[in-house]
């Protein structure tokens, strides 16, 4: 794959989704968002809502990753505590930021109608050092190369939209082969054609229902034209009658 391809990982925070409590919908949309915006998600990890936890990985993935995007614990409560650990892992103090605690008094007086917000709210203006706020209404926050976003799935799409723009790079290209042949017989192929085109990254997914197919095969690159020519090269080795359909160039 190009290896110019910004790589980003996802942190999702929260005990309730390693309880089952919860199902997580933010996991599966930054799959898709990032990917239309053509970053390569390397790795989701799910974490519990533990201090030390989320600093290891936070410290782990801003090393390897363009980009880190944190999921949930950015809240009032007790269990909030991923603002924290990013600053810890980055080696930031916290600071109140006024430009937040505006927001948020005039957050919290909009829906109760009291002027004064109490601390636990105000506390979610205690960001690391340097954090940068990005966007209006209430903003995104970035420190370094990690970003972090809400829990709450509405917000989360909603920053998570606002932000990717700004990182933007040229789309990835797909094509998809639906064979009739399993993957006894399709290895081989594959084998030859993964070999003669190392800069496209090739995927074969097997079917056991009732599917119009037995495999799908997947060629991928930012490069169209190596795209269609690995899919060429796989097309000239399959034998007649294996593609069910085909979509993509």
């Amino acid at each position: 794959m190009d290896r110019e391809t910004p790589t980003a990982a996802l942190l999702v925070v929260g005990n309730e989704v390693l309880t089952a409590k919860v199902q997580d919908e933010n996991g599966p949309y930054a799959t898709r968002a990032l990917r239309a915006a053509g970053v390569r998600l390397a790795v989701i990890c799910t974490l519990p809502d533990h201090l030390d936890d989320i600093v290891e990985a936070v410290d782990r993935e801003r090393r390897r990753r363009a980009w880190v995007f944190t999921s949930g614990g950015i809240g009032p409560t007790h269990d909030d505590v991923t603002v924290p650990a990013v600053a810890r892992a980055l080696g930031r103090p916290l600071r109140r930021d006024p430009a937040l605690v505006d927001l948020l008094r005039a957050g919290h007086e909009k829906w109760t109608g009291s002027a004064e917000a109490p601390e636990p709210v105000l506390r979610m203006a205690d960001v690391p050092e340097g954090t940068v706020l990005v966007g209006g209404g209430f903003p995104v926050l970035q420190v370094e190369n990690v970003v972090m976003l809400p829990g709450v799935p509405q917000f989360f799409r909603a920053q998570l939209d606002r932000f990717l723009p700004a990182l933007a790079t040229a789309p990835f290209r797909l094509a998809s082969l639906y064979l009739g042949l399993g993957e006894d017989r399709l290895a081989p192929f594959l084998d030859e054609v993964v070999r003669a085109h190392p800069e496209v990254e090739i995927g074969s997914y097997p079917r056991f229902d009732g599917a119009d197919h037995r495999v799908k095969v997947t060629i991928e690159s930012k490069d169209a034209a190596r795209v269609a020519s690995a899919r060429e090269a796989l097309l000239a080795l399959l034998p007649p009658g294996a593609v069910i359909r085909s979509e993509g160039p």
